[in-house]
Parts: structure tokens; sequence; C-alpha cells
């Protein structure tokens, strides 16, 4: 809006273009108006080179203004769409800080490191030595892995006690050795262990304590299976529980692969709004449950077996409040195209376990929420997929209802 003072004009553009005037015009006081058609503006700059001059640069001021302000809302767009270090600096920082702070005062809570500090003080025999006493039945040999990794293979006539289960499997394992003639006079050789997790040392450990004397843990945690005669069942497909809510939201993504299909929508800020809140809101759900049983989520992580066992207790700590924090702020329009290249991340390290797991016919769920989950199937690859594309449609076009360095944004700007 400007204000006009005695003297001042109006109108020009239309004149010298000939199209209709684009301004209007309100008098506050009582005022004296002059028309000048286009015939009569033609004839005064035919005969006064000075007002055409005039003119000319009064038209060239607004151009270079309103060039000037375009640029600006430019850089400001593209500003609002670029990434920077701390963007992600900001969200990884902002879930280690909240995972360790909530770990120290947890009554759950779990060492960072597994097994740091701890000192060997169980025995270990070679596969070679180990198979002697085998063919010679001079060893009880127990399996410290979970019941459905056990039927699925393990080593002929061994036993199974769950590391995991002890407390509650124990009485009948020693009812199962006190039945078995000769069983409590030999020594007990323990397998299990894999890459994520020592399964075999800790149930070394407990029978230790349990009075068992003649205790040792097998080397080479994944040799056994190349040298031991195996039995076990068909896998069969892990049981599962209703994940709620987020259960059924997280078939939705599947809808994004008919959205990408209308050139008119895949483009849009609006499906952008859809993909980013569905997408928070699913992550938010999932790290919830997460985040109040970290040892829980630890053994899940373990389960897929491909998490070395120094990182799996600090990454099932940091995980769950990173999956928290970036759903917050892609829910939020905080930093949302980071905030998706972050999910999309942990998307991808997801869906590659789902592979290895599939691949491998691992009787386990994916451990979306604690203990329950769905069974790994293509199904569940399928649905992180729509989740993936979603994630790259908001980091491509999202750029309405979005909070911006300098303020809240309501409107979408192509760029």
């Amino acid at each position: 809006m400007t204000e006009l003072g005695p003297g001042a004009y109006f109108g020009e553009v239309a004149l010298v273009t000939g199209q209709p005037r684009t301004a209007s015009v309100e008098s506050l006081v009582e005022t004296s108006l002059v028309k000048v058609s286009k015939e009569e503006f033609d004839r005064l700059l035919d005969h006064n080179p000075q007002l055409a001059r005039h003119i000319i640069q009064q038209l060239s001021g607004w151009l270079v203004s309103g060039d000037r302000r375009l640029e600006e809302e430019v850089v400001h767009q593209v500003k609002l769409r670029q990434i920077s270090w701390f963007d992600y600096a900001l969200m990884v920082s902002l879930s280690l800080f909240l995972a360790l702070i909530f770990n120290f005062y947890n009554d759950s809570g779990i060492p960072l490191i597994y097994g740091w500090g701890e000192k060997p003080s169980i025995p270990e025999i070679s596969l070679g030595q180990a198979l002697e006493i085998y063919q010679k039945n001079e060893a009880t040999f127990v399996d410290a892995r979970k019941s459905a990794f056990f039927t699925q293979q393990h080593i002929k006539g061994a036993q199974n006690l769950p590391e995991v289960l002890f407390p509650l499997m124990y009485p009948m394992f020693q009812y199962m050795v006190t039945q078995t003639e000769g069983a409590k006079d030999k020594p007990f050789i323990v397998y299990g262990g894999t890459l994520s997790r020592r399964f075999d040392v800790v149930l070394a450990r407990l029978l230790k304590k349990k009075g068992f004397k003649q205790v040792q843990v097998l080397q080479d945690y994944g040799g056994w299976r190349k040298v031991f005669p195996l039995e076990g069942k068909p896998p069969v497909e892990a049981p599962s529980a209703p994940l709620g809510l987020a259960g059924y939201l997280e078939w939705v993504p599947v809808s994004i692969f008919l959205l990408i299909l209308i050139p008119a929508v895949r483009r849009s800020p609006y499906l952008s709004i859809y993909c980013r809140l569905l997408v928070g809101v699913i992550f938010m759900s999932f790290a919830l449950s997460k985040i109040m049983r970290p040892a829980v989520f630890a053994l899940n992580v373990v389960d897929f077996g491909m998490m070395p066992s120094w990182g799996v207790d600090l990454w099932s700590l940091a995980l769950p409040w990173a999956e928290l924090v970036v759903g917050m702020f892609l829910v939020l329009g905080i930093r949302t195209r980071a905030a998706a290249t972050l999910i999309a991340a942990m998307l991808l390290i997801f869906m590659v376990g789902l592979l290895h797991a599939i691949y491998l016919h691992l009787p386990i769920n994916c451990g979306c929420v604690g203990e329950v989950g769905e069974p790994v199937t293509w199904w569940k690859m399928l649905k992180n997929t729509g989740m993936l594309v979603m994630c790259i449609q908001t980091f491509l076009y999202d750029r309405f209802l979005v909070l911006d360095r300098g303020g809240f944004i309501w409107r979408a700007s192509a760029i």
C-alpha cells in the first residue's frame, strides 16, 4: 500500500501498456482528479522528452525493486531447502544426549558397551577337543540360544537352556540333569554365542553360580555348525503380536506407490505433508515402547546377528531416541529434509537386516515394539519400501508448513 500526495499520479503503467489498470485508489480527503487518456498521454510524450525520461526512470525503478524482492524471495526459499551438517549434528547429538540421560536414571538401564571390563573367567575348549569328547559321550552340550534358534538347528543330543530365560527354565534343566545317568559328573560344554552377544559365556557363569564346577565354552562361536552332527526342524514363522495403531498405520505407506503414479500429485508439497506426518507418527509410536525397555530391544538387535557385541547396547539405547527425535522433527516441520534423510538411512539399515533374516530363515520377528512384532517377511519389506519412498518425496518436495530459521512458513512457494 502506498500513500500519494498532491501532484502525484497513478495508472501510468496502463497508459504505457494499453492494458486495464491493476491498481485502485481511495481518497482520504476532498480531491481534484485529472484524467488523461492514452491519446493525450502519447501526444505529451511526443512533445515533452523530459516527461518521457521521468516516466522511464519511474518504471525502471519499479522493475529494479521488483527484481530485488523476487531475488530475496528465491534466496529465502533456497535457504529454507538447504541442508547443513548442523541439522544432522543437532538431531544425532540430541538423541544421544537424551538416551544417555534417560539410561542413567532408568531402573532398567543397560551398560553402554556389553561385556566391557569383564575378565574372562570361564575356560574355553577348541572345536577339535570338543568334537573328540562329543564322540566319546564324555560331556553334556548345552545350547544357550533362544528356543526358536535351538529348534531350527543345534548339535545333535544337546540340551537347550536359553540364557535370557535362565531363571524360568533352570529348574527343568536341573531335573533333566539329575534324571540322566552320569550327566551330573560329566563336564558341561556351553555353546551358542553369536557375533552380537556371548550367550554361552553368560550361561556358563550362571551355571557356575549354581554349583556346576566343570563348565567350559566352545571356541569359535559359529564353528560348531561345520564340525558337529546337527539336527533340527524346518524353520517356522516366528510368533507375532498385534502392534496396535502403529501396526495399522504401517500399511498406509503402501498407498504411496499409487500416488506417485499421478504426475500432478507426485511433486505436490501437500503430499509431502501426508508423507512426513505419517512416517513421523509411525516412528514415534515404535520408539516409545523401545525406550522404556532397552534390554529387550537389545536382544532383538542380537537376533539379527549383524551388530558387533560392543555396539549392541549403544545402538539399542540411541536408535529409539533417534526415531523419536527425528519423528518429532518431521511432524513439527523442523529441518524436514535432514530428518527425512536420517529416517531413510534408518529404514535402509533395517531393510538390510530384513533381507539378511529372510535369506537365513531366522525365526525372529521385526522387534518393532519391544519383545513383540510382525514376522520378518516380504510384506514387511514392502511397508518399509513405502516409507522410504515417502522420505524421498519429502526430501525433494516438502516446502509447506515448515519451521524456517526465521519463523513458521504457512505457504507453498515453488522455486
